[in-house]
């Protein structure tokens, strides 16, 4: 199984790229008429355009379908006294040294109150 950061950038990407031919088609045809709505030019950038954003579409809701699946075992290991306020450090952005300065701030700020 794919890693979610892969997933996610698959899906970003194609979208993307995606949006780009289609853009493009409708810019080069309707916008500035360089060639015509029914031309290969015009269809050989918007069919491209619409496969990519659908398999765009699909890597996200695989995505989704992961992290769903993921949170759902985590769920249910959870005791049912806990409230599910735990933090967890593998899911958070911050490195330990930014949660350390965090920590530190919200120390002070309490201290000040």
């Amino acid at each position: 199984m794919f890693s979610r950061q892969f997933l996610s950038m698959a899906s970003t990407t194609t979208l993307v790229i995606g949006a780009l031919l289609v853009g493009d088609a409708i810019h080069g045809s309707v916008v500035v008429s360089t060639y015509g709505v029914t031309s290969p030019a015009f269809v050989l950038r918007l069919l491209p355009g619409l496969a990519l954003i659908w398999v765009g579409y699909t890597l996200r809701e695989h995505h989704e379908m992961f992290l769903n699946s993921y949170f759902a075992g985590r769920e249910a290991a959870a005791r049912p006294d806990d409230s599910g306020e735990e933090f967890d450090q593998r899911m958070s952005p911050l490195s330990d040294e930014s949660m350390e300065n965090l920590e530190s701030r919200e120390r002070k700020r309490d201290k000040s109150e």
